[in-house]
């Protein structure tokens, strides 16, 4: 990471503590609640910061940010009544920070429960996704940049296990890469010609990112030789999206959100979608499976008994 970018974080960090801090001073003097329930409040925005990296500020986390964090909670098997918790500590946070004149508006409006949470983040076109995906030029980190969404978007990955994947991982022959998820659980996910492709071109560039002699053995470095962060991969997100002029705000999980969305609505199998995503519970699967306008209209037009109606001549 430049120095410019691990002062930008940093400083993104110290500003996101000073709001918190100034929160848990106001939850202890002006709502006069307990330690307990304030370190419970500190703990679930803490907990959000960690999420968002230091990449967003907190005066300015929209909807899709908040769900995607939603959806991260549902991922690690936390109980409905802890996501409520915290679904709740988040709230309070920007109700106040809406009476301190910060914000005007708070992304969890409409948020009550868990069982309501029917909306998922943005779902990306597969017109935008190609968009993204296409270098601007053949330089090693373009290549490079361009295969790691490429990965996200093919595989359905978690932006930590892209960063893990190593070169050995990849098996050309069967088609498949090897992925270690939560709880190190080992699963095989196959890959398209395309991610195939892909990959083959960027190892044939990937020497020339760095010239450290000793390069990591992971498939995705950075110009130090080392394997690409968590950080990296939002950045190099960040700046195609502003690139192509993508006005969504996007993470390296809307690629993994459309990769499920995509596949469910054009008619794949939910326990295959599970097993490709690494879900342990096929409930945390079913928060995908929701289905395009245009998937429902066609599927109305296509069965209902009224519009396949043999008109009289």
């Amino acid at each position: 990471m430049k120095q410019n970018d691990t002062k930008s974080v940093s400083d993104s960090f110290s500003h996101q503590n000073d709001l918190i801090e100034d929160f848990i001073i106001y939850l202890s003097y002006e709502q006069k609640l307990s330690e307990n329930s304030i370190s419970a409040y500190k703990k679930d925005m803490l907990e959000f910061c960690f999420y968002i990296n230091g990449q967003i500020d907190l005066l300015k986390v929209s909807r899709e940010e908040v769900f995607e964090f939603i959806i991260h909670l549902h991922e690690k098997q936390l109980a409905n009544r802890s996501i409520a918790r915290k679904i709740s500590s988040l709230k309070s946070f920007f109700i106040y920070l809406i009476k301190m004149e910060k914000i005007e508006a708070n992304p969890l409006d409409f948020i009550d429960s868990p069982q309501y949470l029917k909306k998922l983040p943005h779902f990306l076109s597969v017109e935008d996704i190609e968009t993204l995906i296409h270098p601007l030029n053949d330089s090693p980190s373009e290549i490079r940049d361009s295969t790691i969404i490429e990965l996200l978007y093919s595989c359905g990955l978690r932006v930590s296990e892209l960063c893990s994947v190593k070169v050995g991982d990849i098996s050309f022959e069967q088609g498949v890469i090897r992925i270690f998820g939560k709880g190190s659980k080992e699963r095989l996910v196959p890959m398209g010609k395309t991610a195939l492709n892909s990959i083959r071109k960027y190892l044939s560039y990937r020497n020339e990112l760095s010239s450290n002699p000793t390069v990591s053995a992971s498939l995705f470095i950075s110009r130090l030789g080392k394997k690409m962060s968590r950080i990296s991969i939002w950045n190099i997100i960040k700046k195609r999206a502003q690139n192509n002029s993508i006005s969504i705000q996007i993470s390296p999980h809307t690629f993994r959100h459309s990769f499920a969305t995509h596949l469910i609505s054009n008619g794949a199998d939910l326990r295959a979608v599970q097993e490709m995503l690494g879900h342990a519970d096929i409930s945390t699967t079913q928060i995908y499976t929701h289905v395009t306008p245009d998937l429902l209209k066609e599927t109305h037009k296509k069965y209902h008994p009224l519009e396949n109606e043999i008109k009289p001549e």
